[in-house]
């Protein structure tokens, strides 16, 4: 009997969570629609709506059109928003990157930190001051509901192994704002986060198997096998920028991130000119103007790229790449001489495409994963709106 009893329950939370995700992926939608969607019997979605409505998870939008044999209008409803809000953190190298979202997640507010050479103490000052900047000015029925920390290395178990570009003095993150504010607190890579993006925000909804090769001051994969996230046996899947290239004279033996990561590329520029001010914004402008030794350097750059392409997808089988990299976004004809290098090297098509925002993506990503967390869905498919 107890048993049958804990089954019951369980197959419940099942449904309530199945009638949930219908709820999400579909921003207007009624109940006779979702139990023709989960081959549910009206009486039961009536019962598992009415307590995700009890919850102030569902939010009633009026009556909708009829159906083609008529009887009564279909009440419409779609996820209420204020039930709760996230806070995502980008802790960049230079900036940091800061991100409140409603449960649907539409940006409350996005905040970008001059945080270059400031120690990782002073950015978690302002990571606290942007929580408690949100608590005070954000309305919502639960208030926060957990954060996402975005981080530039290698995490495993909720822990960081690995930060190359900041030092965090063994800060436990987890610990201290867990302890602060008293909601479940996420440490993930930023590749996977912007992989994460492509699969619940955009194109990337379309593929089960996906590769976003993240391209900032160093370069990472996030890998989506299977529609979730694969991170490895330690965290380490995707740390493809310490791979080798076997590419010309000049660049045999060196690691792909020290020639094609935007922070080599700007220093080799800043070399052959001479020029310590010499930024991304430098370096797309030269190549605009079609300087010779810039369009050689990006263009040894994008066939290392796609080399690295090419043995990621021999390797992973991905139905496509993305790309987030801030400097193929303000020159992405880039992008066509990386698809023609592929197309050489593999004598095959694959979707190689550009990440629609790179501004947003990292934080949005951040936002998917902390709401799945927090709703108890982590293994649920589910999709979300970017606002135009």
């Amino acid at each position: 009997m107890e048993n049958r009893s804990i089954s019951r329950t369980q197959l419940r939370n099942r449904n309530l969570k199945l009638v949930l995700q219908q709820i999400i992926n579909h921003p207007a939608t009624s109940r006779i629609a979702i139990s023709h969607e989960l081959n549910l019997n009206k009486s039961t979605i009536s019962s598992l709506y009415n307590s995700l409505s009890a919850d102030h998870f569902i939010e009633e939008l009026g009556e909708g059109a009829a159906s083609n044999v008529g009887g009564r209008k279909p009440i419409m409803a779609r996820l209420n928003k204020k039930y709760g809000y996230t806070i995502t953190f980008d802790l960049g190298y230079r900036q940091l990157h800061a991100m409140a979202n409603y449960l649907d997640a539409e940006i409350i507010d996005y905040q970008e930190i001059d945080t270059k050479g400031r120690p990782i103490e002073a950015m978690l000052d302002d990571c606290r001051n942007f929580v408690h900047e949100m608590q005070s000015q954000v309305h919502a029925i639960h208030g926060l509901l957990g954060i996402c920390f975005s981080i530039h290395g290698i995490i495993n178990d909720n822990q960081i192994v690995h930060s190359p570009w900041i030092d965090m003095h063994d800060i436990d993150i987890v610990k201290q704002f867990k302890a602060e504010f008293d909601v479940p607190v996420i440490l993930e890579n930023e590749a996977n986060l912007s992989a994460i993006y492509e699969r619940d925000f955009n194109a990337g909804r379309d593929y089960r198997n996906a590769i976003t090769l993240s391209i900032h001051r160093g370069i990472g994969a996030g890998i989506i096998l299977d529609k979730q996230l694969f991170r490895g046996k330690q965290g380490e899947a995707g740390e493809v920028g310490r791979s080798l290239t076997l590419l010309g004279p000049n660049t045999a033996g060196q690691s792909v991130e020290s020639i094609c990561s935007e922070e080599a590329i700007i220093n080799r520029v800043k070399r052959i000119k001479q020029d310590e001010t010499t930024n991304r914004q430098t370096v797309v402008k030269l190549y605009q103007q079609h300087d010779r030794e810039v369009e050689r350097i990006l263009s040894q750059s994008c066939s290392v790229i796609a080399g690295l392409i090419y043995n990621v997808v021999t390797t992973l089988n991905p139905d496509a790449i993305f790309i987030n990299s801030e400097l193929l976004a303000e020159a992405p004809e880039l992008l066509g001489d990386i698809q023609d290098n592929y197309r050489d090297i593999a004598q095959d098509q694959l979707p190689i495409t550009l990440t629609k925002n790179t501004q947003f993506a990292t934080s949005l990503g951040g936002c998917s994963l902390i709401t799945h967390y927090v709703l108890g869905m982590v293994d649920y498919e589910l999709h979300f709106k970017e606002a135009d």
